[in-house]
C-alpha cells in the first residue's frame, strides 16, 4: 500500500495523537474517480477542497497539477486503473497535512439492474450548521445513518432536514421527475453541492430539461415517476425503492437520458 504523505510517497505514516485530524475530525476530504487510469473533475474536486479549507482555516499546500500527476503516479504504483482517490486536508500535530490514498473501485452491477435503495434516516440534517456544506472528517452522522439503513436490508440512507423537508442521501445527492420535470432538494435545505450533482444541473440545461431546486416534502419523492441519486464514484444510479414505495426503473426515460449523457463526460475525460 502506497500513499502520498503531504510531499512523500510512502507506505506508513505516524500520527502524533495531538493531531487534531485524528482526535475531531478537523479536516476536509474529496472523493475522485478514477476511470480508465484517469482522474475525473480534479479541477472541480480542488476548487471545493479549497472553499472547504478556507471555512476551516486550514492550509492546503497543493494545487491542481500537483493532485493531479500525484494521482497518475499512484495508480502507476498500485496498477489500479478504475478505483476511488482519497485526498484529505487535515489540522496535524505541527502544521496542516494532506494525505493522498487509492484503493480499487467497481459499482454494484445490481444498482443498474434494480436500482439503488433508500431508507428515510431517523438522523435529521441542521440546513444552520456551519459544516453541512463541507465535505468534513466529522463523518459519523453518514456512518450511522449508512449503517441503520444496512440494518435495514437497504443500500443508502436518505436525510430529512429538521423541519423534515427533503435533504441528500449518506453519500449522494437525491434528484426525481414527475409528469418530465427533475426536482432536487435547495442548497440551503442543509446539503452538500456535488460535484456530480452540478453536471446534472448542467446536462439537464444542455438537453433542455426542466429542472427545480427547491424545499421538498419526502411525499413528493415518493410520488415520483423516477428517482435517482449521484455521487462521484457511482455517477447516476437509479432509485429502486424508498421506504416501502417500489420505482419502475424499466421505465426510466429522463434518467436513462441523464445517464448517457453524463457517461460521455467520464469517457471524454483525457490524461493531460
Amino acid at each position: 500500500m502506497h500513499f502520498y504523505y503531504n510531499d512523500q510517497l510512502t507506505e506508513e505514516v505516524f500520527l502524533q495523537p495531538s493531531c487534531q485530524g485524528f482526535q475531531y475530525g478537523y479536516g476536509v476530504f474529496e472523493t475522485i474517480l478514477i476511470n480508465n487510469g484517469i482522474p475525473c473533475f480534479v479541477d472541480m474536486h480542488y476548487q471545493r477542497m479549497v472553499k472547504g479549507c478556507y471555512k476551516l482555516g486550514l492550509k492546503l499546500d497543493l494545487d491542481m497539477d500537483k493532485i493531479y500527476s500525484r494521482a497518475i503516479k499512484l495508480v502507476e504504483v498500485l496498477n489500479i486503473t478504475h478505483g476511488r482517490l482519497k485526498l484529505i486536508c487535515f489540522r496535524d500535530a505541527n502544521r496542516d497535512s494532506t494525505l493522498m490514498t487509492l484503493s480499487p473501485y467497481h459499482r454494484e452491477a445490481s444498482y443498474l439492474e434494480k436500482g439503488i435503495s433508500l431508507w428515510i434516516s431517523s438522523i435529521k440534517r441542521n440546513p444552520y450548521s456551519p459544516i453541512c456544506h463541507i465535505k468534513s472528517l466529522n463523518y459519523m452522522e453518514n456512518i450511522l445513518a449508512k449503517e441503520e439503513a444496512k440494518e435495514q436490508s437497504y443500500d443508502e440512507a436518505l436525510f430529512l432536514n429538521v423541519h423534515n423537508k427533503l435533504c441528500e442521501g449518506a453519500v449522494s445527492n437525491i434528484f426525481w421527475v414527475k409528469d418530465n420535470r427533475i426536482y432536487t432538494p435547495e442548497i440551503e435545505s442543509g446539503i452538500l453541492a456535488g460535484i456530480t450533482r452540478g453536471h446534472i444541473i448542467e446536462i439537464c440545461s444542455a438537453l433542455k430539461l426542466k429542472l427545480e431546486e427547491g424545499s421538498y416534502e419526502l411525499a413528493e419523492l415518493l410520488n415520483a415517476d423516477e428517482a435517482f441519486v449521484t455521487n462521484s464514484l457511482m455517477g447516476i444510479t437509479p432509485v429502486g425503492k424508498v421506504d416501502k414505495i417500489i420505482y419502475n426503473i424499466s421505465g426510466y426515460k429522463n434518467t436513462n437520458m441523464i445517464y448517457d449523457a453524463y457517461k460521455k463526460l467520464i469517457d471524454n475525460e483525457i490524461r493531460i
